[in-house]
């Protein structure tokens, strides 16, 4: 009874711990999704130009068209961003890195998302809603990613410097999964940001110039 209860009471304390983690990892995205968003308010007259040349010109040449080269640099690019997020699970300080990581990627598209509807006005909500749709799924895949492999950062530190009992073992294998099904995610999502993306936004672009 009172090891059952001894168990009962880790698996709660553990709980909590990923929780918590959760929690961070939510609120760090969303701090730095609101920072991306007001980022372009503080940037001066040139700045905010330069921004709504850089969308314009790239809404100007998007083409439909395939390019085999940007087909193989997505899908390398989501592939080895995947693996070494992964990797820094492993590893007992990528925790760091995996945070940044996370801020960075929650503040560029909170910058997207402001300058699309500076750009546009209230044809660039839509505009940004189609065109971010596959970033704003690969950030939701990154932030699962990155709580599996925080939480494995942990119970490996844990197990190595505090002499916690961890089943490593099976904590491997959950996150291993954790690695395939993003990889697959991520191959669906750039299909989707090189085929199809382009080719709806094309039809919507017509009526902006």
């Amino acid at each position: 009874m009172k090891e059952k209860y001894i168990v009962n009471s880790k698996n709660k304390y553990r709980e909590i711990k990923k929780r918590k983690t959760f929690l961070i990892l939510l609120i760090l995205c969303a701090i730095s999704l609101i920072c991306g968003i007001l980022f372009l308010a503080f940037l001066d007259k040139n700045g905010k130009q330069i921004t709504v040349n850089t969308i314009t010109s790239f809404f100007k040449e998007l083409s439909t068209k395939p390019n085999k080269d940007l087909i193989i640099n997505t899908l390398k690019n989501n592939i080895l961003i995947t693996i070494i997020m992964w990797l820094l699970g492993v590893s007992l300080f990528g925790v760091i890195f995996e945070l940044l990581f996370l801020a960075i990627k929650s503040f560029t598209l909170g910058f997207s998302i402001t300058s699309f509807i500076y750009t546009f006005k209230f044809k660039g909500i839509y505009l940004s809603i189609l065109y971010l749709f596959p970033s704003i799924f690969n950030l939701i895949i990154y932030f699962i990613l990155g709580f599996f492999a925080t939480n494995y950062s942990i119970y490996l530190f844990n197990y190595l410097f505090k002499n916690k009992e961890h089943n490593l073992k099976l904590l491997m294998k959950k996150y291993i999964k954790v690695l395939l099904i993003s990889m697959i995610l991520l191959f669906i999502s750039s299909i989707i940001e090189i085929f199809i993306v382009p080719y709806i936004l094309k039809l919507f672009t017509k009526t902006l110039f």
